[in-house]
């Protein structure tokens, strides 16, 4: 059986979902979600680093964050731009 079934029920205003567009939604909802805790995880950490290495700039304040945010575009690129294998 696959899902979403087939017969779609027409429940926003008569409009069809084709293609799995809330599936899209779902799935790039769920990355913001990770961008966020990411982000934030980073941030934490990183003011936690300073505080422990007292350097004269808060270095891992914006390196932390900044690394996470560049692996998370390369990672987002990758998922993408990717082939569909249906999936």
């Amino acid at each position: 059986m696959r899902w979403p079934p087939d017969n779609k029920k027409k429940n926003d205003g008569g409009r069809d979902d084709p293609g799995g567009n809330r599936r899209e939604l779902y799935r790039y909802a769920s990355l913001s979600g990770q961008v966020a805790a990411s982000v934030g995880v980073s941030i934490f950490l990183g003011v936690k680093a300073d505080k422990w290495v007292h350097p004269s700039f808060p270095i891992f304040s914006w390196a932390l964050p900044l690394l996470v945010i560049v692996l998370l575009i390369v990672k987002l690129v990758k998922e993408s731009s990717g082939k569909n294998d249906g999936k």
